[in-house]
């Protein structure tokens, strides 16, 4: 059967002929059964006006068996079918098997379907007949009315359908990987279809022990009340081997170190057992639930502190070569004096080194900061020139040629500095990517002007980015392939470009690698 359909199957289970009609004639009246014959007599002979009895809610699909042994091979098929019976209505006197007996072999393969008993004779006490034939059962005296043998259709069909769909949702939600607040969420609206199923207004979820005593996980109803809910789970009694205290008023389910209790309003009757076991499902499922979501959030705290870690270990590793070649010059010159030519070299290498230690604070901070943009007009080439200023001394230390072209000129509001930096990021890695053994190291700045947008272009004719690589190249700390830096630069880079309104992209192969970056402008020249 289809899960998502609505189950109406009903199996009706006596030995006398006149009974089974007249369930047949009360749940499935003849003039559903003959609606297209008494429909064409209508149109013949004029009938359209004919008052008719008023619909069920629904058509009930009735099976039926003369004694016991014939109900268990339908029900065993049913169920082997995937069609089982949401309903089945048994006579307590048959010959043969009597209806107890029959429902006991029944639950040997269908332990969900609603059982009514039906009899004119007391031979059972309700409580012998619950204890024998398990969860789900009722019991009606004959005789009956149509009316009430329509009602209890109705409703153990409709209780067999919710708590199928209730019961697929907390299996569902079993398997579901989420943080702590969509469990929260999801495992309240759950408790909410439990508590209404078992006739309940109040009920929580807690973990604990008696010796350690309990911490509230969910709660709703008079039981989200903190006070009211811990003088509960204070009167607690120590429970073992996972048995069920129930009291007038409430009912205490331990299930490993995750537990229920369901608050009853006064004068109700205990947890009836046709429902406890959906409520025992819900305690196993939303255990798993919890504890998937502490394991969820144990493996993030240690991805976050694995992250952490390899970012402080990059860092650390990148500012102590800038800051022990300051060290070592520093230490050089106590040694062999003040010659002003060697001393003026050395004092270029220190500032070389500190530049790029603050540089790689720089990053840190932009990236962790993520601050507000600090407009002011910008022009193409006189940004271009500063990038081109500061990257001298490293573009003559890597042996690199440098080409800056102008396509065209253009302005645009924007942040100096945080475009600098981009420019500088996108550079600098160019330098970087060539090989050690190519001699022919050229890089080229570029700026052109395409519907309305400024364009920037970093190319070298390096080796290209390896396809590993690619995947990660935007993202933070990815960066295995680069020798120096944090791995931020192009995290960076795309993020500056984005808060600027523009958009960053790349295109790379074994002849060399190009930058592109688009950001609304305007020529140069023209009004803003």
């Amino acid at each position: 059967m289809n899960s998502n359909a609505f189950n109406r199957r009903v199996l009706i289970v006596d030995d006398e002929e006149t009974i089974r009609d007249s369930f047949r004639e009360i749940l499935v009246p003849r003039r559903r059964r003959h609606s297209g014959i008494e429909q064409a007599g209508a149109e013949l002979f004029g009938e359209r006006g004919k008052p008719s009895r008023g619909l069920e809610v629904f058509d009930f699909e009735l099976d039926e068996a003369a004694d016991g042994q014939s109900a268990v091979e339908l029900v065993r098929a049913a169920v082997d079918t995937g069609s089982p019976y949401a309903a089945i209505f048994v006579d307590v006197r048959m010959p043969g098997w009597d209806g107890l007996e029959t429902v006991q072999h029944i639950r040997r393969f269908d332990k969900r379907a609603e059982i009514i008993f039906v009899t004119a004779y007391s031979d059972y006490s309700i409580e012998e007949i619950v204890g024998r034939a398990g969860a789900n059962v009722g019991y009606h005296t004959k005789p009956f009315a149509p009316e009430e043998i329509r009602q209890i259709a109705t409703k153990a069909v409709y209780d067999w359908n919710k708590t199928r769909s209730l019961e697929e949702l907390i299996q569902i939600i079993a398997h579901l990987r989420a943080d702590q607040a969509e469990v929260q969420s999801l495992l309240n609206n759950v408790l909410h279809q439990v508590t209404e199923l078992i006739s309940s207004k109040s009920a929580l979820i807690a973990t604990g022990s008696p010796e350690t005593g309990y911490r509230k996980l969910i709660a709703i109803g008079a039981l989200a009340d903190e006070q009211l809910a811990a003088e509960h789970l204070q009167e607690l009694p120590p429970i073992a081997d996972g048995r069920i205290y129930q009291t007038e008023t409430t009912i205490y389910l331990p299930l490993h170190k995750y537990n229920i209790i369901a608050l009853f309003e006064g004068g109700r009757n205990q947890l009836n057992s046709d429902r406890l076991y959906m409520v025992q499902l819900f305690l196993e499922q939303a255990a798993q639930v919890v504890q998937n979501a502490e394991l969820q959030e144990q493996l993030l705290r240690q991805e976050k502190l694995s992250a952490v870690g390899k970012a402080v270990s990059m860092i650390a590793h990148d500012l102590r070569s800038p800051l022990s070649g300051v060290i070592s010059l520093v230490e050089l010159m106590e040694r062999t004096g003040f010659d002003q030519d060697e001393l003026k070299r050395n004092f270029r290498e220190i500032r070389t080194a500190l530049n790029n230690a603050m540089e790689i604070v720089s990053d840190i901070l932009d990236f962790t900061r993520q601050g507000q943009l600090s407009r002011n007009l910008i022009s193409s080439q006189e940004l271009l020139e500063e990038v081109q200023l500061s990257l001298a001394d490293i573009f003559a230390q890597a042996g690199v040629t440098t080409e800056v072209t102008t396509a065209a000129r253009f302005t645009f509001l924007g942040d100096n500095s945080k475009m600098r930096r981009v420019l500088i990021n996108l550079t600098r890695n160019a330098c970087e990517a060539f090989r050690a053994s190519q001699s022919d190291r050229r890089i080229a700045l570029c700026t052109d002007y395409e519907d309305g947008y400024g364009v920037f272009r970093v190319a070298d004719n390096g080796p290209g980015i390896s396809q590993s690589a690619r995947e990660d190249l935007f993202v933070p700390f990815a960066g295995s392939e680069k020798h120096e830096g944090t791995g931020l630069g192009l995290a960076i880079a795309e993020s500056f470009v984005q808060a600027h309104g523009g958009e960053i992209e790349y295109e790379t192969g074994d002849g060399g690698t190009v930058f592109t970056i688009r950001i609304p402008a305007d020529r140069a020249g023209d009004e803003h």
